[in-house]
C-alpha cells in the first residue's frame, strides 16, 4: 500500500465572494502582498514563471509565494518603477519597458542593462528565435541583434507610428504591423552566420472595411474591434474573419478595452476602467455576455503558456487566477453575518424544505429558507431560532438526524429535540434513564424498525423505541448500555454509522470503536488491537469505503481498518493537513472528504491518493468541528461546519488534464545569504554543473516546479550520490539543505510525485562540485609530500641527535660521576696527607716553642720563630677542616642534639673576638636576648657561628663594623646573622661560596676566579646547616653590607645523648687570632729607591720587608683595590706583585699599572704559588718583568729586583744621551727630527704635484717656516735643494705614467706638474739619457722579452 505526503502549501489567497464559484476565481495577491497591486502587464518565461509588471515594480510568482523582484547590486536597477510591459527571449533574459527607457535583464548575472533611447510608449515583441523587435518611431522597425549586443535599424515604408493599433508575431515566424486602416505583414529572414536580420514584404487577406479602434493577439490568431465595435477573430493559419458579436453597448457602458484573450470556447474582454466579462456560446449557438466578480478596472490578461489558466492584472485588486476545477468551494462565513453567529458550527441539515439548518454551540439555530449553492447568503431569508423563541432545550446543538417520519431529530446539550414539518416547529421530547436526563447527545440514526439510537459524550448509548403518530412521536422502552461500569469519562461517544439497521458502530473517545451484541444486549470493542498511541482510540468519525475497509477518523490521523492485523494509518506525517480528522463523508464509492483543523482532505481509498484544501485554495474556513458534516444528495453537495461559518462543496467541473511540470534549479543560499545561480551554474554537455568553493559548503538550493492548480499536492525527494543511495523525503519544500559537505563531485537527483495524478516527475540531475581548499589542490598535496620528505628527514635526524644526546648524557653523566670520583680522590687525598703532616708539624710546632721558651733571642730570629709558628698552626688548623669535612662527607659525624643555652654560646663565642676587633680597630656590634634555649648539635652550632665571624673579620677593613644578632621569627625558627661592611660579593659568586667542589678546585686552581682562599669552613658550615634541617644564605645589602643569615629549626632531642657523647668529640674551629706583625719604622730616605709590595697575606709582606728594608723605602699594601692613592702618594721604583689576591688578581692589577702612561715604565715582578708556563706566559704578557715561583729563595728574590733597577738605570742613561736621537738609514746616522721633517716635505709635494704654484717658497709657506730656513734645514739633512726634490718627484711620476698608462706625452707633462713640454724633455733626458718615448719603447720591449 502505498504512502504520499500531500500538504497545501499555503500562500496568499483571499476570495473575493465566498458565495460564488470561488475556486474558478482565485485572488492570488492584493495590495496587502504586493507593493502596488495595479498590474500592468503579464509575462511567463519557459519555465512557467510568471513575472509581473505593476506601476511600482517587479514582482515574480511561481506558485509558493509572492516576491518583489531585486538586482543584488544596487548599481543595477531599472530605468523606471512604472513597468509597461514585459517580454521574455529566452536564455534567462527579459526585456522590461518602462516610461523612461527599455531594460535588459539577465538572470544569470542579474545585470540590467538600460536603453535610454527608448522612451515613452513603443511596441516590441519577439520572434520565434527570441529576437526582440521594436518600434518607436515612423516607418522602422529596430532589431536586437544578439551577436553585436545592440538595436539595428531596419527601414521600411507605410507605417505611421501614430496609426499603429497592434504588433507581434505569429506562429510562423511572421511580423505583423496592424495599423487603423490596414496592416502590414512581413518574413523574417535571418542570416545564420552574421545574425543580420531582414524583413520581407508578404501579402496578407486581412481586410476590414471600418477602421480598427482595437486589435489584440495571440500566436494563431487576432481579436480585433472596429469603429462600429464589431468583435472580430481572424485565423492565421486559414487567414479568415468570423464575426463575434457587436459590444458598443457594452463598450458605451464599460469604457475602452485593455486586453481580449479566448479561453476553449469563450473569451475574455477586460475593460481599463471597468472589470471583466465572459463572451460564451449558449445552446442557440449566440454569444452571452457574463460579469465576472472584479469590480475595479482590468490592465491586462495572459493565457497561461501551460495549465488551463487565465490571468487577470487588475488596477487595485492585484492578480486573478480563472480556471474550471472539478470542485467548485465556497466558504460561507457567519461571524459577520447580520445574526452575528460567533460560536462554532456543530450540526448541518437540509431539510425536504429547501431549507438548511446551521446548529452552533451556544448560539442556536440558523435557518437559511430556500438555500442553494449558487446564492449568496445575503440574498437568501434568515431565522435565529433559540431557547428564547422556541421549545428548543439548548443553544448548543451538536446534531441533526433524518426521520421516517414528517420530522426531524436534533440533538442538544440537554437531551433531545424534533422539528416537525407539519406545525412548523421545534418541540422537545423529555428524555430519562435511572431518573436522571440523558443529555449532551452527540449522534443520532433511526432504523426503520421506529428504533431511535443516540450517542452521548458522558452518558454512552441509548436505544429507544419510538410510539405516537407520524408527526407527534412518543419514546418507550429506553435502555441504556455503557462501558467501564458507566464511568462518564469512558463513555464520551461523538458517531454513529449504521452499515444497515442491524449493524452499528460507535465511535468512542479513548476506547475505540464499539458494535451492538443483540445475544449478550451490550456493547463490545470492535477491535481488540493497541494501537502505539492512545489517541489513535479518539474515533471522532467512521465511514467504510466500497472495497470494505472502514475509516476510522481519530485525533491521530485516518486510519483504514480491515482487520486487526490490517491497518494503515495515514497523518500528518504522510502529508495530511493535520491529525485530528473532525469528520469524514463519502461523496462516491471510493472518494471522501475528511475536516481537520487546518482545511478538508479529498480522499481516493482506491488509489490512496490525497488531496488537500486549505487557506490558499480559497477556504476562509479551515478548522472544522467534530461532526459537523452533511451530504446533500439532491444538491449532490457536501457541507463542513467550522468554528467561523461552513463550506460547501460541489462537483461541477471537468477533470484536470495531466500537467507534470519539469524541475529546475532556481536559486542558492550559501550560509543564509542569497545568491543568483548564474554566479555557479555552468553547462558541460548539457549538464548543469554547480560550482562552489572549500568555504561555500553549507548551502541550501532552492528548486520549483510551476504548478499553479495542484503545485501544493506534491511531494518532493532528493538523493545526493556520492553521500546516500536512498531516496530522502523532503515533504513539499523544494528547497534542501547541505551541512559541511567535504570536497568533492556529488550528483543530486530530485524528483516529486504529484498526488492528484498520481505519478512521479521526470528526475531532475544536477552535479555539485565543492573545490577543495588551497590546502587540499594537487599542488598542496606535491608540497605536503615535499614536506613529509623533509619531515622524515628531519625525523631521522632527530633521531640520530636524540642517541648521541642520550650517548652525550651518559658521557656527562660518567664524566659528573667521574669528576665526582676525582673530588672524593681528591678529598681522600688532602685527607691523607693532611694526617700525614701531622707529624712534620709538630716538629716544626714543637722545637719554635722550645726556641721561644729559651730566652736570650735577638729581635731577628724571635720575629722569624713566631712567623714560623704561627703559620704551622694555620697549617694544622686547615688539616682539621679536611679531617672535620671528610667526616662529614663520609657521614662518621652523628647529630647530637640537645637543649642549649643558645645565648650564653653567642655571647661565650663573640667574647673571644672582642681583643681582635680592638686591636684592628673594627666595631663589633652583637644583639643576643637573654635565656633563649634551642634544641640543636652544638658542636655544629659552634663551628658555623666561629666560621662566619671569622669570615667576616676576614674581609672587614679597618675602621668599619661587624655586627651578630640572634633571634626567633614567626616560622618558630632559630636565625642567626653575621654582617660586616667594607666588603661586597659578586653575585654570580655567590653559587660557589659553599660550594665544596669549587673551594676544593679554588685549592688546586686558584687563578682560575676571583674568589677569596676561605678554606673549607663556609662550606663546612653550609653542610651543617643542612644537617641541621636549616639554610644558610649569603647577600648584599643596599647599604653596603654583607650579610650571612642561618636558619635552624627546633630538633627532636637524641636519646642515649651521653654515649654519644663519649664516643667521639665535636669539631671546634681554633679562632683566627693573627698575632700582631710589627713592621720596623724606618724614616723615608729620599736617597733610596721606593719598593711597593702588595699581597693580602700580612706575613708575607713582613718577609719581603724583611728583605728589602736596608736598600729601599718598602711600603706595603693588602688590599690591591686601593693601588691609586698609594701610586699617587709613593710613586714606587719595583713593584712585587702577588696572584691570588681577593677583589682583583695579580695579572688583573699589572695589566692597569702599565696600561697607564705614568706607570707603565714601572717594573713589576709577579710572585706566585702557580708553577704552570701558561700562567707564566699570562703574567708577562701583561707586562710583568720577572715572575718567581713559590717557594722562593730570599737572594732570589733580592737579585731578580737589583736585576730589573740596573737595567732601568741604562735604559734611562741612553734615553739621556745625545746618540738616542739618532738612527741609522743606510748607513748613515739620521737624526729623528730631521727624519720626520723630510717626511713633511716629501708630502707636500706629493699632495700639490700638479700644482704650478708648487715652489720651494710655497713649500716654506706651508711648513711655516722662511725660505732660507727651509734651504738650511735641507743641507743640514744632506738632501738635495727643494728644487731639485721638487723635479726629481715630478719626473718619478712621468716614469710610472709612462709604463703604467698609455697616456700621450702631453698628458703624462700636465700630470706630472710640468710647466711646458720642453722643460720636461730636458729634464728627463738628463735624468735617463733617452727622450719619454724610447724610454717607453725600451719598457714596452723588456716586457714582451720576458
Amino acid at each position: 500500500m502505498k504512502r504520499f505526503i500531500v500538504l497545501s502549501t499555503i500562500f496568499t489567497v483571499n476570495l473575493v465572494f465566498h458565495t460564488l464559484f470561488a475556486y474558478n476565481l482565485k485572488q492570488i495577491a492584493d495590495k496587502e502582498y504586493m507593493s502596488n497591486s495595479a498590474i500592468t502587464s503579464l509575462c511567463q518565461d519557459e519555465r512557467g514563471v510568471m513575472w509581473i509588471g505593476t506601476c511600482d515594480g517587479l514582482i515574480v510568482y511561481a506558485g509558493q509565494k509572492i516576491e518583489e523582484y531585486k538586482t543584488p547590486h544596487s548599481e543595477h536597477f531599472l530605468s523606471g518603477n512604472l513597468i509597461d510591459n514585459i517580454l521574455y527571449t529566452g536564455n534567462d533574459t527579459y526585456w522590461i519597458q518602462t516610461y523612461h527607457g527599455l531594460n535588459r535583464l539577465d538572470r544569470r548575472s542579474n545585470t540590467i542593462t538600460q536603453y535610454t533611447e527608448f522612451q515613452k510608449l513603443f511596441f516590441m515583441d519577439k520572434d520565434n528565435q527570441g529576437n526582440l523587435y521594436i518600434i518607436n518611431d515612423n516607418n522602422s522597425i529596430y532589431y536586437y541583434h544578439k551577436k553585436e549586443q545592440l538595436f539595428k535599424k531596419i527601414n521600411t515604408t507605410g507605417i505611421p507610428i501614430s496609426d499603429i493599433v497592434s504588433f507581434f508575431t505569429d506562429k510562423n515566424n511572421r511580423l505583423w504591423v496592424v495599423m487603423k486602416g490596414y496592416c502590414r505583414c512581413y518574413d523574417i529572414c535571418q542570416d545564420k552566420q552574421s545574425g543580420d536580420i531582414t524583413l520581407l514584404p508578404r501579402k496578407t487577406t486581412l481586410q476590414y472595411q471600418n477602421s480598427l479602434l482595437y486589435c489584440f493577439h495571440d500566436e494563431e490568431k487576432m481579436y480585433y474591434i472596429d469603429t462600429d465595435s464589431n468583435f472580430y477573430v481572424y485565423q492565421i493559419d486559414s487567414q479568415k474573419s468570423e464575426f463575434i458579436k457587436n459590444l458598443k453597448d457594452v463598450i458605451s457602458t464599460r469604457g475602452k478595452i485593455s486586453s481580449i484573450v479566448q479561453y476553449h470556447n469563450q473569451y475574455f474582454i477586460s475593460f481599463l476602467m471597468n472589470g471583466i466579462l465572459l463572451l460564451e456560446k449558449d445552446k442557440h449557438n449566440t454569444y452571452q455576455l457574463q460579469s465576472l466578480p472584479i469590480h475595479c478596472g482590468v490592465f491586462c490578461l495572459k493565457k497561461d503558456r501551460f495549465q488551463d489558466i487565465v490571468w487577470i492584472g487588475t488596477d487595485g485588486q492585484g492578480i486573478f487566477l480563472y480556471s474550471t476545477p472539478l470542485y467548485s468551494i465556497k466558504s460561507t462565513v457567519l461571524n459577520h453575518h447580520s445574526e452575528k453567529i460567533e460560536r462554532p458550527v456543530r450540526a448541518l441539515f437540509m431539510d425536504q424544505e429547501q431549507t438548511f439548518w446551521v446548529g452552533t454551540k451556544g448560539n442556536g439555530i440558523l435557518k437559511i429558507y430556500q438555500y442553494a449553492f449558487d446564492k449568496n447568503l445575503a440574498d437568501c431569508h434568515t431565522e435565529l431560532v433559540t431557547t428564547q423563541n422556541s421549545a428548543l432545550g439548548s443553544d448548543a446543538v451538536y446534531c441533526f438526524a433524518q426521520s421516517h417520519r414528517n420530522l426531524f431529530w436534533i440533538g442538544d446539550e440537554e437531551g433531545l429535540n424534533y422539528y416537525s414539518y407539519h406545525d412548523k416547529r421545534i418541540r422537545k421530547i423529555p428524555l430519562h434513564v435511572d431518573g436522571q436526563p440523558f443529555k449532551y447527545i452527540h449522534d443520532i440514526y433511526e432504523t426503520g424498525d421506529s428504533v431511535l439510537w443516540l450517542a452521548s459524550v458522558g452518558m454512552g448509548i441509548l436505544k429507544v423505541r419510538i410510539a405516537g403518530t407520524h408527526d407527534e412521536p412518543i419514546l418507550k422502552e429506553a435502555e441504556r448500555f455503557v462501558i467501564n461500569e458507566g464511568e462518564m469519562d469512558s463513555n464520551y461517544f461523538f458517531s454513529i454509522f449504521a452499515e444497515d439497521d442491524s449493524h452499528l458502530l460507535f465511535g468512542n473517545k479513548g476506547y475505540g470503536v464499539f458494535r451492538f451484541n443483540p445475544a449478550t444486549r451490550g456493547l463490545e470493542p470492535f477491535s481488540t488491537h493497541k494501537y502505539e498511541n492512545v489517541t489513535m482510540n479518539n474515533i471522532l468519525a467512521i465511514n467504510k469505503d466500497s472495497n470494505g475497509h472502514y475509516l476510522f477518523g481519530t485525533s491521530f490521523g485516518l486510519i483504514q481498518y480491515t482487520s486487526d492485523s490490517a491497518y494503515q494509518l495515514y497523518n500528518a506525517q504522510d502529508g495530511f493537513l493535520n491529525n485530528t480528522i473532525h469528520d469524514i463523508l463519502k461523496e462516491d464509492s471510493h472518494t471522501f472528504w475528511l475536516s481537520t483543523n487546518l482545511g478538508l482532505i479529498n480522499y481516493d481509498s482506491q488509489r490512496n491518493v490525497f488531496r488537500s484544501y486549505g487557506f490558499g485554495d480559497g477556504l476562509e474556513v479551515v478548522e472544522f468541528s467534530d461532526g459537523a458534516a452533511y451530504y446533500d444528495k439532491k444538491s449532490a453537495t457536501l457541507f463542513f461546519g467550522g468554528i467561523n461559518g461552513f463550506v460547501s462543496i460541489r462537483a461541477d467541473g471537468c477533470h484536470e488534464q495531466l500537467y507534470m511540470p519539469p524541475i529546475y534549479f532556481d536559486r542558492i543560499s550559501i550560509f543564509g545569504e542569497q545568491y543568483n545561480r548564474g554566479e555557479f551554474l555552468t553547462k558541460e554537455n548539457d549538464k548543469e554543473i554547480l560550482h562552489l568553493k572549500y568555504d561555500q559548503n553549507f548551502f541550501s538550493l532552492f528548486f520549483a516546479s510551476v504548478d499553479y492548480l495542484n503545485g501544493n499536492n506534491c511531494t518532493y525527494y532528493y538523493k545526493l550520490k556520492g553521500l546516500s543511495d536512498q531516496w530522502v523525503n523532503n515533504g513539499p519544500e523544494s528547497t534542501f539543505s547541505f551541512t559541511n559537505m567535504t570536497p568533492g563531485e556529488y550528483t543530486l537527483l530530485v524528483k516529486y510525485y504529484n498526488s492528484v495524478f498520481d505519478k512521479e516527475s521526470q528526475v531532475y540531475s544536477l552535479i555539485i562540485r565543492v573545490a577543495p581548499p588551497w590546502y587540499a589542490s594537487w599542488w598542496a598535496y606535491l608540497l605536503y609530500f615535499l614536506i613529509a620528505l623533509l619531515l622524515a628527514a628531519l625525523g631521522i635526524r632527530s633521531l640520530i641527535l636524540r642517541s648521541q644526546r642520550k650517548k652525550q648524557a651518559m658521557l656527562n653523566e660518567l664524566e659528573k660521576q667521574h669528576q665526582k670520583n676525582v673530588f672524593e680522590s681528591k678529598l681522600q687525598f688532602f685527607t691523607n696527607i693532611a694526617h700525614e703532616f701531622c707529624t712534620p708539624l709538630t716538629l716544626i710546632y714543637g722545637p719554635c716553642g722550645r726556641i721561644l721558651a729559651s730566652g736570650g733571642l735577638n729581635k731577628f730570629v724571635t720575629d722569624y720563630v713566631q712567623m714560623i709558628q704561627a703559620n704551622a698552626e694555620r697549617l694544622n688548623h686547615l688539616i682539621h677542616e679536611l679531617i672535620e669535612f671528610r667526616r662529614i662527607e663520609t657521614g662518621n659525624r652523628e647529630l647530637r642534639i640537645e637543649t642549649l643555652d643558645i645565648s650564653s654560646i653567642i655571647k661565650d663565642l663573640t667574647h673571644t673576638f672582642i681583643e681582635m676587633a680592638r686591636s684592628r680597630n673594627i666595631t663589633f656590634l652583637s644583639k643576643i636576648p637573654a635565656q633563649l634555649t634551642w634544641n640543636s648539635d652544638k658542636g655544629f652550632l659552634n663551628t658555623i657561628v666561629i666560621n662566619l665571624i671569622s669570615n667576616a673579620f676576614k674581609y672587614t677593613p679597618e675602621g668599619k663594623s661587624i655586627k651578630i644578632c640572634l633571634e626567633i621569627n614567626d616560622n618558630d625558627q632559630l636565625i642567626i646573622r653575621v654582617a660586616n661592611e667594607g666588603s661586597y660579593i659578586k653575585e654570580e659568586d655567590f653559587q660557589h661560596i659553599f660550594n665544596r667542589y669549587t673551594i676544593l678546585d679554588n685549592f688546586e686552581n686558584p687563578a682560575d676566579n676571583n674568589l677569596s682562599r676561605n678554606g673549607l669552613g663556609l662550606a663546612i658550615s653550609y653542610h651543617m646547616a643542612q644537617l641541621l634541617k636549616g639554610t644558610l644564605k649569603v647577600e648584599n645589602t643596599p647599604d653596603g653590607w654583607v650579610l650571612f643569615t642561618l636558619s635552624l629549626p627546633s630538633m627532636k632531642v637524641t636519646d642515649g645523648l651521653e654515649s654519644i657523647k663519649q664516643q667521639s668529640a665535636a669539631y671546634i674551629p681554633q679562632i683566627d687570632v693573627q698575632i700582631p706583625i710589627q713592621f720596623p719604622h724606618h724614616d723615608f730616605d729620599k736617597m733610596k729607591p721606593t719598593l711597593l709590595i702588595i699581597d693580602d697575606e700580612i706575613e708575607m709582606c713582613w718577609f719581603i720587608s724583611e728583605i728589602f728594608e736596608n736598600d729601599f723605602n718598602v711600603v706595603h699594601l693588602q688590599h690591591p683595590e686601593h693601588i691609586d692613592p698609594i701610586m699617587d702618594e709613593v710613586f714606587p721604583n719595583v713593584i712585587i706583585c702577588d696572584i691570588r689576591m681577593p677583589g682583583i688578581s695579580g695579572i688583573e692589577l699589572t695589566r692597569k699599572i702599565k696600561s697607564n702612561k705614568e706607570t707603565a715604565h714601572i717594573p713589576i715582578i709577579i710572585v706566585s704559588s702557580r708553577h704552570e708556563m701558561q700562567d707564566q706566559i699570562e703574567a708577562l704578557s701583561a707586562g710583568a718583568e720577572i715572575y718567581i715561583t713559590k717557594p722562593f729563595h730570599a737572594e732570589h728574590l733580592r737579585i731578580s729586583v737589583q736585576q730589573v733597577m740596573e737595567r732601568k738605570e741604562v735604559l734611562k742613561n741612553y734615553f739621556s744621551s745625545p746618540i738616542s736621537s739618532f738612527e741609522k738609514t743606510e748607513g748613515r746616522l739620521t737624526h729623528k727630527e730631521s727624519k720626520k721633517f723630510l717626511q713633511s716635505v716629501l708630502k707636500i709635494i706629493n699632495d700639490h704635484i700638479t700644482d704650478k704654484e708648487l715652489t720651494p717658497r710655497f713649500i716654506a709657506e706651508q711648513l711655516a717656516i722662511s725660505p732660507r730656513s727651509l734651504y738650511r734645514k735641507m743641507e743640514e739633512i744632506g738632501s738635495d735643494s727643494p728644487t731639485n726634490l721638487i723635479k726629481d718627484c715630478r719626473l718619478h711620476i712621468a716614469k710610472n705614467l709612462l709604463m703604467k698608462t698609455k697616456k700621450t706625452i702631453d698628458e703624462i707633462v700636465f700630470e706630472s706638474g710640468f710647466s711646458n713640454k720642453v722643460t720636461f724633455f730636458k729634464a728627463f733626458k738628463e735624468q735617463n739619457k733617452c727622450t719619454p718615448k724610447e724610454f717607453r719603447m725600451k719598457y714596452l720591449k723588456d716586457i714582451h722579452s720576458q
